[in-house]
C-alpha cells in the first residue's frame, strides 16, 4: 500500500480506527523507533559537539526566560515589600525600648535587601555559562542576605510583624524561583558536563597526539644521527688500523721499546752506583748532626758533599770518599774499631768504584734522553687525533642511544595518557548520545 492510500483510511475512518488500520496492514503504532546509531570521525567531533551545545542552550535558555520573568517579578516584590516595611508603623502597646530596637534592626533588614536587589541583575544574555554564573552568585547573595538579617528580624517582626512577614516571605519565593532555574540547569547538568569534557579532550588528544608524533620524529632522528657516526667510527677505526700497520707506528713501538730498555739500564746503573753510597748513610747522617750542633765542624765543601750523598748519591764526587777516610780516622768522632774499620772500608770502595758506576749511570742517561727525542720527533699526531675522534664519536653515540632510551620511556607514558583521554573522549560522548559511535585515529 502507497502512504496516499495509507494516510486516505486514516482520514476516513478517524483516529479510533487507525490502530486496527495498523495492525491489518502490519504497521504497529506501540513498536519501539529503531535506534540508529551515527558514526563520527575525530575531526567531525567538534563542530558536531558545537551543534549539540548550541542545541543543549537553546532549550535551556527557553526553560529559563519564563524563570527570569518570575524572578524579575520576585525583585519587585521584594522591593515593594522593603518599601512598606520603610513606611510601617508601630501599632499597639510597646515598649519604648523594643520600639527603639525594632526601628534599628529594621535599618538592617532594609540595607541587607537594599544590597541584595544591587547584586542581583537579571543577565541580557541567557547563554548556559551565563546562567549558571547568574544563578550561583544570585543563590549566594540571597543566602549571605538571609543570614545578615536573621537576628534582626526577631527584634523586627514584634513591632512590625505583618511587613517583617511580607518581606521574608518574598525573599523565600526568590530563593524557590532561583531553586527552578538551579533544577533546569541540574537537569542538564551531566550532559552540559560531558561536552566541556568532550571539548577538554579533545583539546588534550590533540596535544598528545602531536607529542607522541614529535617524540617518534626525534627518536628516529636520533636513530639516523646514531648510523651516521657508527659509520663514521667504523671509518675512523679503519684508518686506525691502516695507521698501526704502517712504518711510522712500526717505528714508534720499536722505540718505546728501546725506550723501555733503556730506563732498565738506567735503573741498574743507578742502583749499583747508590749501592756504593747508602751503606754509608748512617754515618754521613752522624757527621751532619755533629756538626750541626757544633761538636764537630766540617769544611764548607765537605758538608756539601755529605748533604749530596744523602739527597743525590749519584751526584756524590769521587773525590769526596778521600776526604771521608780522613775523617772517618779522626779520633774525636769516636768511633769504635769494629764500626769505624767497616765504615772506611765502605768508604774505600766508595772511592775506587764509584767513578767507573757513575760513568756507567751518566752514559745509560745519556742513551735513555737520545732515545727519547728520537721517539719524539716521530709524527704520531695523526694517531692521537685518530684516537680522539673515535672516543669522541663514540661518546656521542652513547648519549644518543641514552637520549633515545628517555625518549622512549617519556613516549610510552604519553601514549598510555593518549589512549586514556580517548576512552575518557568516548564516555563522555556516550553521556550526551550514547548512538553516536566515535572512529578515532588520533
Amino acid at each position: 500500500m502507497d502512504s496516499d492510500t495509507y494516510q486516505i483510511l486514516i482520514n476516513f475512518y478517524g483516529r479510533l480506527e487507525l490502530k486496527w488500520i495498523k495492525k491489518i496492514f502490519g504497521k504497529n503504532e506501540s513498536s519501539p523507533a529503531e535506534v540508529v546509531s551515527t558514526e563520527l570521525g575525530f575531526e567531525e567531533l567538534p563542530s558536531w559537539l558545537d551543534a549539540r551545545f548550541l542545541k543543549l542552550s537553546s532549550e535551556i535558555e527557553t526553560e529559563a526566560s519564563g524563570i527570569f520573568r518570575d524572578i524579575e517579578a520576585s525583585l519587585a516584590d521584594i522591593r515593594e515589600c522593603n518599601a512598606r516595611l520603610a513606611e510601617a508603623q508601630a501599632m499597639g502597646d510597646f515598649d519604648v525600648r523594643a520600639v527603639k530596637r525594632a526601628k534599628s534592626n529594621r535599618e538592617n533588614m532594609m540595607k541587607q535587601v537594599g544590597i541584595l536587589l544591587d547584586k542581583i541583575r537579571v543577565p541580557g544574555a541567557a547563554d548556559v555559562r551565563t546562567l549558571s554564573d547568574f544563578q550561583g552568585k544570585a543563590m549566594q547573595s540571597l543566602d549571605s542576605c538571609l543570614e545578615n538579617m536573621s537576628r534582626s528580624f526577631r527584634y523586627t517582626r514584634v513591632v512590625f510583624p505583618p511587613e517583617s512577614k511580607e518581606v521574608t516571605d518574598s525573599l523565600a519565593r526568590l530563593g524557590q524561583v532561583l531553586k527552578a532555574l538551579q533544577g533546569v540547569l541540574e537537569g542538564h547538568k551531566k550532559e552540559l558536563e560531558a561536552t566541556e569534557a568532550a571539548f577538554a579532550n579533545i583539546k588534550e588528544i590533540k596535544d598528545l597526539s602531536s607529542s607522541v608524533e614529535s617524540e617518534e620524529k626525534g627518536i628516529e632522528l636520533k636513530r639516523k644521527k646514531i648510523q651516521a657516526l657508527e659509520s663514521e667510527i667504523v671509518g675512523v677505526g679503519q684508518a686506525l688500523e691502516e695507521f698501526r700497520k704502517g712504518e711510522t707506528w712500526q717505528s714508534y713501538q720499536n722505540l718505546q721499546k728501546e725506550v723501555a730498555a733503556a730506563e732498565g739500564l738506567v735503573k741498574k746503573a743507578e742502583s749499583g752506583l747508590t749501592s756504593l753510597v747508602l751503606p754509608l748513610s748512617n754515618n754521613l747522617s752522624r757527621l751532619k748532626k755533629l756538626h750541626e750542633t757544633g761538636r764537630y765542624t766540617l769544611k764548607p765543601e765537605v758538608k756539601q758533599q755529605v748533604e749530596i750523598c744523602l739527597v743525590d748519591p749519584t751526584a756524590a764526587d769521587p773525590a769526596f770518599f778521600r776526604e771521608l777516610q780522613k775523617i772517618l780516622e779522626d779520633n774525636a768522632l769516636d768511633l769504635k774499631s769494629p764500626k769505624k774499620e767497616k765504615a772506611l772500608a765502605q768508604a774505600k770502595a766508595a772511592e775506587s768504584g764509584l767513578e767507573l758506576r757513575k760513568k756507567e749511570y751518566l752514559e745509560a742517561v745519556q742513551v735513555l734522553e737520545e732515545k727519547k727525542k728520537e721517539l719524539s720527533r716521530l709524527d704520531t699526531g695523526k694517531l692521537a687525533e685518530l684516537e680522539h675522534k673515535e672516543a669522541e664519536l663514540q661518546d656521542r653515540a652513547r648519549l644518543l642511544k641514552e637520549e633515545i632510551e628517555n625518549s622512549e620511556k617519556k613516549l610510552t607514558v604519553l601514549k598510555e595518557e593518549l589512549e586514556f583521554r580517548k576512552e575518557e573522549l568516548v564516555k563522555n560522548v556516550a553521556v550526551i548520545d550514547s548512538s553516536v559511535k566515535l572512529r578515532l585515529t588520533h
